[in-house]
């Protein structure tokens, strides 16, 4: 039994960014600057081209998926157990969008139900140990001597990796088929997850503005829409017509600055039609930093 529990510890302790997409940010310490959010924001916005203009602000990111991080009490608990909460002078930027604040249509949210509550976000209490044994045990899908083979780039030469600052890092060797290929998939799968919801949740909205009360009481939110392909936005637009207005209101109502990035669909690459590749996600993070400081100057 010894010898058996000693193999494990062994193990657990290789696990890294390359295990999967979210086991690093269970590792790693207390954070007093945050990002949130979807995997668009895990794999678009990028800590270090945020923090050399903002000054040593340290963001990590802390955005997980469209299925585990819509905006409830789940990932309002998570976000408490990550936050460093001696810090003052914080910044904190929610990525929002429809899929964030939406009901699915077989489980209405309620203020005191949400669907991800079974999920790793909804019971991993440790958010700040390594190696995270709670999360490995029920969470990591894969065979445990992948902890030890999925080192760099797999099979295909992509390489998925989170970093020490919480980015996932989604580098794949493409061509223009290829990428065409994954976008038109991409469309089609949101084109179907689209009927799963049925509009804006007041309960997912009244946690977003509990989120947002929280993090003032640290340092400065700001909400942030990235930027997405035309025809996701369409997707989008046809889902929840008036998220823009809606979103604005609280902004306006929580007193904190919405970006909206859509405006500037076209001037970005999409790896699947709303994920940024790794040269946008750094030029729009740049844009936001600038967009965050310019609104800071007032």
């Amino acid at each position: 039994m010894t010898i058996v529990l000693l193999s494990c510890l062994y193990v657990f302790m290789q696990a890294d960014g390359h295990t999967d997409a979210f086991y690093v940010k269970f590792t790693t310490p207390k954070q007093q600057s945050l990002i949130v959010g979807s995997s668009r924001a895990a794999q678009g916005l990028q800590p270090q081209y945020i923090d050399s203009l903002l000054g040593d602000s340290s963001l990590y990111n802390y955005a997980f998926s469209r299925v585990h991080t819509p905006y409830g009490a789940p990932y309002l608990e998570s976000i408490k157990k990550k936050l460093d909460t001696t810090t003052a002078n914080g910044v904190f930027i929610l990525e929002v969008n429809p899929w964030t604040v939406c009901n699915k249509i077989e489980n209405k949210t309620t203020t005191t139900e949400f669907w991800e509550e079974s999920s790793f976000l909804g019971t991993v209490e440790q958010v700040t140990i390594h190696p995270n044994f709670y999360y490995l045990l029920n969470f990591y899908d894969g065979r445990n001597v992948e902890i030890f083979t999925k080192k760099g780039g797999n099979f295909y030469g992509e390489d998925l990796y989170v970093h020490d600052n919480g980015w996932y890092q989604v580098r794949l060797v493409d061509n223009e088929s290829r990428k065409q290929k994954r976008i038109k998939s991409s469309l089609n799968s949101y084109k179907r997850i689209k009927e799963e919801y049925v509009g804006l949740s007041k309960a997912r909205m009244e946690y977003l503005r509990k989120t947002i009360e929280y993090l003032q009481n640290f340092g400065t939110v700001y909400l942030v829409r990235l930027p997405i392909q035309e025809e996701m936005l369409m997707i989008e637009d046809d889902l929840l017509p008036n998220f823009d207005v809606v979103i604005e209101t609280l902004s306006n109502e929580m007193d904190v600055l919405y970006i909206n990035g859509t405006k500037q669909n076209l001037d970005y690459d999409y790896i699947d039609g709303h994920h940024l590749d790794i040269a946008s996600g750094k030029a729009y993070s740049i844009v936001l930093a600038n967009e965050i400081k310019k609104h800071n100057k007032r």
